[in-house]
């Protein structure tokens, strides 16, 4: 892929969001799942050690054997938080570093991408409170410095994402807002940050499946919220961020790695060990 075409950049600009089929071969996700089954299956061989797994469950499929481990745990906790969040891996590595992302990203801010610190790995567990997220703009998790900052935001499903499993939904053209006031303890699990409907702004608002390989784009003041997760396997996704290295992050003190550079190409990360490598120096 080479980018975006004039009119998908023109609706992506206006609108806020925009869905892209075929981007990724899904075979570029095999080395991160494997990470992640790497995780699962220590904790559940932990677990059946324990007496807690009757069963290890190494015959289901990946989207749902951690269904079954969790229901089963007496405090899955530990494991959720080992497979949400920042996983800095070979694997996320790779994802990050997709050329065909890449490109979709140069052709809307330029040649100079900085790799966002503020990335997840999210499992979605069926009718689980804590993952239902409210409406809310990105920007309301970041400093607001990064207000005027152009970021490219990719939502990448693992597992086909549907309004069954709790796909992601958009508000059209409320990315032309400014940040609004995010209340804390908002969502089913009261543990979120959001928008309440009083504030919402009016547009369509967009229900976003996606196939594995596509992508939804979406940018830092685009509203949007996931649904919950009606069906019996779990909803497996990224959400990853782009911006130009010169502009606010958003995150002080928080390094993202350089992804392409025209102007300083020896800046470009080329392993996860030189991301790692950041972690251990001090951040200007």
């Amino acid at each position: 892929m080479s980018g975006l075409t004039p009119d998908q950049l023109d609706f992506y600009r206006t609108e806020g969001y925009l869905l892209v089929e075929d981007v990724i071969d899904p075979a570029v996700f095999d080395l991160l799942i494997a990470e992640i089954n790497d995780i699962v299956d220590t904790a559940a061989e932990e677990a059946h050690a324990a007496g807690e797994l009757s069963e290890l469950h190494a015959d289901l499929p990946f989207a749902k054997r951690l269904v079954h481990i969790h229901s089963q745990l007496a405090d899955p906790e530990p494991l959720l938080r080992q497979v949400n969040g920042k996983l800095k891996t070979e694997g996320m590595f790779a994802i990050l570093t997709q050329p065909a992302l890449l490109d979709i990203v140069e052709s809307v801010i330029g040649p100079e991408i900085l790799a966002h610190p503020q990335f997840n790995l999210r499992a979605k567990l069926p009718n689980q409170d804590a993952t239902v997220v409210p409406w809310h703009q990105d920007l309301g998790y970041l400093q607001p410095d990064a207000e005027e900052t152009f970021m490219v935001n990719f939502w990448i499903p693992l597992v086909d994402a549907t309004p069954e499993n709790g796909c992601m939904e958009v508000i059209a053209g409320s990315n032309r807002a400014p940040l609004i006031g995010h209340e804390h303890g908002l969502g089913p699990g009261a543990n979120f940050k959001g928008i309440t409907d009083q504030y919402l702004p009016p547009g369509e608002q967009v229900s976003c499946p996606v196939k594995v390989g596509g992508v939804l784009l979406i940018q830092h003041k685009t509203i949007h919220r996931s649904i919950p997760n009606l069906s019996d396997h779990i909803r497996w996704s990224l959400d990853l961020r782009y911006s130009n290295p010169a502009q606010p992050s958003g995150r002080d003190g928080v390094p993202g790695f350089i992804a392409r550079s025209q102007a300083h190409p020896e800046s470009v990360a080329q392993s996860v060990g030189d991301w790692l490598a950041l972690f251990e120096a001090p951040v200007a």
